[in-house]
């Protein structure tokens, strides 16, 4: 009998096979599709090559602001699309081959569990101690866009669209329509609700619209989208119904755990739409059988997934778990980007907070680089940091030192004796300005 069989070589998969194998805990991961799952594959790494040119030409487009003369350029997509294609096909082989190193039993196929110590795959019944179910999400479609696209399948895409219509105003949708537009697509957002990326500060969210407004992003909250057909959108708010015309649309409106054909049924594992149920320890309702990431419905970021599964692992081993995971820090690449971790203002109302902020114009070295739009946004409760909130060039880095600094607990007033090296955008934080 193996120690531990995992379905799904996605982030937490792979990666928490590779740790229990530094444990010398016998693994069997499984895995129906590809290696990396939608992280590796069609999601997290192709988007953030396709942000890289988008980067780049927002670059090109200022360079006479650097004395930089560009008489002319084009854009060759194609390129791009080998470029993303060629970075997932040398992760994807490097993951494999740590596999392979560590001696982690790959096995290609679709798995059915049969009870709690027995999976089988392509009705060969495999045997374990303990069985984590990490198979991960895949994109929600909606009613009456059978011709619209999937993240999956834009990123697919082999000629540029000259009009893109995305229906969610969330973090992919978002993405997708920073870098479109600078690839120069036309990009119109359709939202339900108010705001976009709803589970921001809304002052960041707010923010964030107004910058990609001026990039040229047309956006439709409080939008209705009610129908796709012959490259025409039907949407509806409170001014009517309107038809925007369109080359493709993409559908970003949440994604849904991968539970079909699990069996999760026959063994009576407690689940629901959103996900499978874990306790504190990503345990199922059956005492050996976990589920990580995505599955499970509580937070569908990689790095979530990949942390939970060493959880996982920690509680087989029965090693003290030390991972704070009300600390989760996200960030979204657009352009600015935006970097979050731990509380909103608006989940502090009605506690005793206070709010520090400092702007990036203010710093010499966002200065120096032209990236002057943009703030942090410190939130504190008796010099206790429980939430920062990034909008600016190279969020997604600086996001990290205040999410150590919270996860060891140090107050604003200590980490203002720390020194910062100059000139650095990580002296914005010195900077704060306090109400």
């Amino acid at each position: 009998m193996n120690d531990l069989i995992i379905i799904g070589a996605g982030p937490g998969g792979y990666e928490l096979a590779l740790e229990a194998r530094k444990f010398n805990l016998s693994t069997v991961l499984i895995e129906k599709a590809e290696v990396g799952g939608t992280c590796l594959n069609c999601g997290c790494i192709p988007t953030k090559s396709y942000y890289k040119n988008a980067e780049f030409l927002k670059s090109l487009n200022k360079a006479n602001k650097f004395g930089v003369n560009i008489v002319d350029y084009s854009f060759d997509f194609k390129k791009a699309l080998d470029r993303k294609d060629e970075i997932v096909t040398l992760l994807k082989g490097g993951v494999e081959t740590s596999l392979n190193k560590a001696g982690v039993n790959l096995i290609k196929g679709s798995a059915k569990l049969v009870n709690k110590n027995t999976v089988m795959v392509d009705n060969e019944m495999i045997l374990a101690k303990n069985i984590v179910i990490a198979t991960g999400s895949s994109p929600i479609m909606i009613p009456n866009f059978n011709d619209a696209l999937s993240s999956t399948e834009l990123l697919a895409l082999e000629e540029l669209p000259q009009k893109l219509v995305i229906i969610g105003g969330g973090v992919i949708g978002l993405e997708f329509a920073s870098i479109f537009n600078a690839f120069g697509t036309k990009v119109e957002v359709v939202e339900m609700l108010d705001k976009i990326i709803p589970n921001v500060d809304y002052e960041v969210s707010k923010r964030l619209m107004a910058y990609l407004k001026t990039s040229g992003i047309k956006f439709h909250l409080n939008s209705q989208a009610l129908s796709y057909d012959n490259k025409k959108v039907l949407i509806k708010n409170k001014n009517g119904e309107l038809i925007i015309e369109c080359d493709q649309v993409l559908v970003s409106v949440g994604r849904k755990p991968n539970i079909d054909g699990l069996g999760l049924e026959e063994l009576d594992i407690v689940f629901d739409k959103k996900g499978i149920k874990v306790d504190e320890n990503f345990k199922t309702n059956i005492d050996n059988i976990y589920a990580i990431g995505d599955v499970n419905g509580k937070n569908m970021l990689a790095h979530y997934a990949t942390f939970s599964g060493y959880h996982v692992l920690n509680h087989i081993l029965g090693v003290e778990n030390k991972i704070n995971f009300n600390l989760i820090p996200a960030s979204v690449f657009t352009f600015p980007e935006v970097a979050v971790v731990g509380l909103t203002e608006e989940l502090c109302e009605g506690l005793n907070y206070k709010v520090h902020k400092s702007l990036y114009r203010a710093n010499g070295k966002a200065q120096t680089m032209d990236e002057t739009d943009g703030y942090v946004k410190i939130i504190t409760i008796d010099d206790s940091i429980v939430g920062v909130h990034i909008i600016g060039e190279s969020a997604s880095v600086l996001i990290h030192e205040m999410s150590s600094l919270m996860n060891n607990g140090i107050t604003l007033k200590a980490f203002k004796n720390i020194i910062h090296a100059h000139p650095t955008l990580s002296e914005i934080y010195l900077n704060t300005i306090e109400n």
